[in-house]
């Protein structure tokens, strides 16, 4: 694969703000992104690419689904890469042959990551004709969504990082979840804790549930004998870390628990730097060879290689995997030909990918009838692989899907072909192996006095 154009955070920022801005269309059609010909819109067009209105084929109309999006807050500054992900589900599922020869469509709308825009542009996607909604894109907004989902009876199929409360108190019939879950992530990273002999550690993450999450599950894993130093929240938006990395320097733990992403990250590890961090402890966290995370680290020289450890879903450097260097790059032309720019991978960009294609595989099991019902069971009942991980599928008590987790150190290649960090395999999880089992949430929800409902009862 080439080698993406080098620049900063602050540039791809700046051009996903651009592209996403182009894009952004509450009317009741999608467009191509901006700075497209007329001879490229046309061309996907015919493609059954994202479009307009209520386009017609020789074969009839489009298939519709929803996707919640966000092109318009600060975190919208990395929506491309996710939004490329569910454009490489859809123009996969027309490539074969649609639904019966019906091209599917993505029809959007902006939250702006703000729970209050949730309902709106959720109802705006069903009375658009969509079957199911791909959405909401963030955890703070995952429980308005679910209480919809709930209300109008209505399949949701969420990409974010969830949290267990939210998937205990808002857990619905018609919300499946197919993004990272706090829980099994934080028993990654104290497996892994424990395996090295680490014994303490200081936590830093953003605001979010899923974050803290992350943090109390680790410290359950490991029990009373790990060392809990500190704990530090701040919000998505901080980019200012000095203070606290300075408080825990003079901590000296073995480890920084991470739960940050995007601008967080970069600031924290730069910062870190600086302060001499990364020579006295590792970061365990997730997202770890994400280039939203890595890009303007790497290519400042910044990035602590072999110092970053956690969970990855797309292990795109491991060409040994048949077909994934071929879905890389197609993944990183659609940057190019919807956003004007050449993407590297991004594990928020494989989860809208398996968001997309839950959809469309329930979809083509209940052909004859795309009732909000009909998808709603289809989707509680679908099966489906990646090259990356065998039978997907969301699990019956809860609706979070049982993904193949990749846990890797993050490193340097030394083959050139990357830029940015790759991932060093420490394990391999399949399916549910890190989920928590049904008994384990009854009893955390009693005692958290949660309401527990089981889905599969339902």
């Amino acid at each position: 694969m080439k080698k993406a154009v080098s620049m900063s955070m602050a540039a791809i920022m700046a051009l996903s703000l651009t592209a996403c801005a182009g894009t952004v269309n509450d009317s009741p059609s999608t467009t191509a992104a901006q700075g497209a010909s007329a001879a490229e819109t046309a061309k996907e067009k015919a493609d059954g690419a994202p479009q307009g209105g209520n386009s017609e084929t020789a074969a009839g109309s489009t298939i519709k689904i929803g996707v919640l999006t966000d092109r318009s807050s600060v975190a919208a500054a990395t929506v491309t890469w996710a939004e490329a992900g569910a454009i490489l589900a859809l123009e996969e599922a027309n490539e074969e042959g649609g639904l019966n020869g019906v091209p599917f469509e993505l029809v959007y709308r902006d939250t702006a990551s703000d729970s209050a825009n949730v309902a709106q542009k959720a109802t705006e996607l069903v009375n658009e004709g969509c079957i199911a909604i791909l959405g909401p894109k963030s955890d703070g907004e995952a429980p308005t969504g679910a209480t919809w989902a709930e209300e109008n009876k209505f399949p949701m199929v969420t990409p974010c990082t969830m949290n267990t409360r939210v998937t205990i108190e808002n857990a619905s019939k018609y919300m499946f979840s197919c993004g990272f879950v706090a829980w099994p992530i934080a028993k990654m990273n104290a497996k892994y804790a424990q395996d090295k002999g680490f014994a303490s550690a200081f936590f830093i993450g953003n605001d979010g549930g899923a974050s803290g999450d992350s943090r109390d599950f680790f410290y359950r894993e490991l029990g009373d004998s790990f060392q809990n130093l500190g704990s530090n929240q701040v919000s998505s938006n901080s980019t200012e870390f000095s203070a606290i990395i300075s408080s825990v320097v003079g901590k000296d733990p073995d480890v920084i628990i991470g739960a940050v992403a995007g601008p967080n990250f970069v600031s924290l590890v730069n910062q870190g730097g600086q302060f001499g961090l990364w020579d006295m402890c590792d970061y365990l966290g997730w997202y770890t060879c994400d280039s939203t995370n890595t890009t303007a680290l790497a290519e400042a020289g910044n990035y602590p290689y072999g110092k970053v450890h956690g969970v990855d879903l797309w292990p795109f450097w491991m060409d040994e995997i048949e077909g994934n260097a071929e879905f890389v790059q197609a993944y990183s032309d659609i940057g190019k030909k919807y956003y004007d720019q050449e993407i590297y991978p991004s594990d928020m960009g494989y989860t809208w990918y398996v968001g997309i294609k839950a959809i469309v595989e329930a979809a083509r099991t209940t052909a004859g009838d795309l009732s909000p019902e009909a998808m709603t069971k289809a989707l509680s009942e679908v099966h489906f692989s990646t090259m990356y991980g065998d039978d997907l599928y969301f699990r019956d008590f809860d609706h979070l899907m049982a993904h193949a987790y990749y846990y890797v150190t993050a490193v340097e290649d030394t083959t050139g072909k990357w830029s940015i960090p790759i991932g060093e395999t420490y394990a391999v999880y399949e399916g549910d192996e890190m989920l928590p089992s049904k008994e384990e949430v009854q009893k955390y929800a009693e005692e958290k006095g949660y309401v527990f409902k089981d889905l599969s009862a339902q």
